[in-house]
């Protein structure tokens, strides 16, 4: 079944340090499935690497790599639909950043559970009617 990849198991994928057992098997589920993200995905991934390089809890080298390869995983992305005063609404229901809320509406929309590993986003899931992947 094809499941909303959330940007924090994506970095898991390719930053040892942010690696989950959870987010182990979502990479091998997603080399069998198709999986989807909001379009901001890319921008959320590469600001998670440039945040760790600045930290210093990657080096360049390593947030190049770790670039190159998401680049080329290709998620479907999505553009996003609902309008912003909606997505402010559902953020604030479920105490969601609005990017957060992005990623539910997706899995909403696509009637898809979402691989995530941010807490805010799965406590919400139930209350929300969307599922964890």
């Amino acid at each position: 079944m094809a499941f909303v990849l959330d940007a924090s198991v994506a970095v898991g994928w390719v930053v040892a340090k942010q690696a989950t057992e959870y987010g182990r098997r979502m990479r091998l589920r997603a080399r069998r499935e198709p999986y989807h993200a909001p379009a901001l995905w890319r921008l959320e991934v590469t600001n998670a690497l440039v945040s760790l390089e600045r930290r210093r809890a990657i080096s360049s080298d390593a947030a190049a790599a770790a670039i190159d390869i998401l680049d080329r995983m290709q998620p479907n992305l999505h553009e996003a639909t609902m309008p912003l005063a909606d997505l402010r609404q559902l953020a604030r229901k479920f105490e969601l950043s609005a990017y957060d809320a992005n990623y539910l509406v997706l899995a909403l929309e696509l009637r898809m559970p979402i691989a995530c590993g941010d807490g805010p986003l799965r406590a919400a899931l139930a209350r929300a009617g969307a599922k964890l992947a």
